[in-house]
């Protein structure tokens, strides 16, 4: 059904989609991708090496290889969520890019909004879950964690590694890291013990 309405399945025989699903025309589905539950995919997307439930996905939006979209998960118009990157009960504005190695739960992410390498919504506090909402045209640093509940500014930037636990104003660049320190000797001295303690 879903090949003689205009969408393109590698090979059906390794893609599994249930009878619900809705996906538009000039969509590409590529092999060991599996779609579940009531999961409705627009026009001209692309879906690699993927698992899909229940989650949305406007014009243009691709995910994978290696992408989860759990229950609840939207993908605006042009959305591109990378390998290995798991998405759940969250809203990717338009154009938002999550290139790899990310997790996104209970967040509203902005327009144009580009999350690096490494993203973690800290979403769960041991008792409760809270959401993580991001402006539009944020650039986020690599190994960065948002933890909820936390307020991102329009167009702000975090830096690399940074843990973000208060909320940062629009055009801001938050930098919530320690600051480095080298202990020279070390590998030295920690090799001298280690004999010491085996004599």
């Amino acid at each position: 059904r879903h090949m003689r309405a205009g969408v393109s399945i590698i090979d059906p025989a390794a893609t599994v989609i249930d009878v619900d699903v809705q996906i538009g025309a000039d969509t590409v589905i590529e092999p060991f991708t599996t779609i579940k539950g009531s999961t409705r995919i627009g026009e001209g997307c692309l879906i690699r090496h993927s698992y899909l439930v229940d989650c949305t996905l406007e014009d243009g939006a691709s995910v994978g290889p290696f992408g989860y979209l759990r229950p609840g998960s939207v993908l605006r118009a042009g959305a591109r969520v990378g390998t290995f990157v798991e998405v759940k009960n969250s809203e990717l504005g338009a154009g938002v890019k999550v290139p790899h190695l990310s997790y996104i739960g209970d967040a509203d992410v902005g327009e144009r909004t580009n999350l690096g390498a490494g993203t973690i919504t800290a979403n769960y506090d041991g008792q409760h879950k809270h959401r993580t909402k991001i402006g539009s045209g944020l650039r986020g640093g690599v190994d960065t964690s948002f933890v909820a509940p936390v307020v991102v500014g329009d167009d702000a930037y975090t830096a690399a590694g940074s843990v973000v636990t208060e909320d940062v104003p629009a055009g801001a660049l938050a930098v919530a890291r320690a600051r480095q320190e080298n202990i020279e000797g070390f590998a030295e001295r920690r090799e001298r013990r280690l004999h010491s303690e085996e004599a």
